[in-house]
């Protein structure tokens, strides 16, 4: 499902003309989505991640413990999952090799959370958030920017059911 997912946020941002590149590694880890458009000032640069859960059982953040977390222990897993999704010295370093000097925002694309709460602490270190809903609905209410994309097929069926 996360490839599905990832998939429609790439068909979502190549809609808004960005050039996307998915899946990039480093080391162990990987980039979901790294998304670059031209604007006057030179390029426009997006680092995405897609974390998409209906049901969710644990948090993004920390541990897979399920248990209720205090604010402490929240802030603290989230801290951990902004640094090693966006900002730790091998990230910084993968994206600067790809394009050096840039100034890159970080974006998480999200359904639902088991805490609303690491939405906030998320946004204080710098995260900008995208609710998946936004992106399905901006594909299904797009009709004339069409692609041959698996997404496209996929936006078809979600219109069909309408």
């Amino acid at each position: 499902m996360a490839l599905l997912d990832e998939q429609l946020v790439e068909e979502w941002l190549n809609r808004q003309n960005f050039f996307t590149m998915r899946g990039i590694k480093c080391g162990v880890d990987e980039i979901d989505l790294l998304a670059i458009r031209p604007v006057p000032a030179g390029f426009e640069c997006w680092h995405v991640e897609v974390q998409i859960s209906y049901r969710p059982v644990g948090y993004i953040g920390g541990d897979t413990n399920a248990r209720r977390r205090t604010p402490d222990e929240l802030s603290a897993g989230v801290g951990q999952w902004v640094e090693k999704k966006f900002t730790s010295p091998r990230k910084i370093q993968r994206r600067n090799e790809i394009l050096p000097g840039a100034q890159w925002r970080n974006f998480l694309v999200h359904a639902v959370l088991k805490d609303e709460a690491e939405l906030s602490l998320m946004q204080a270190l710098g995260v900008e958030l995208i609710p998946y809903k936004q992106v399905l609905n901006d594909l299904c209410n797009d009709s004339k920017n069409k692609s041959s994309s698996v997404a496209t097929g996929i936006i078809e069926m979600l219109n069909f059911l309408k």
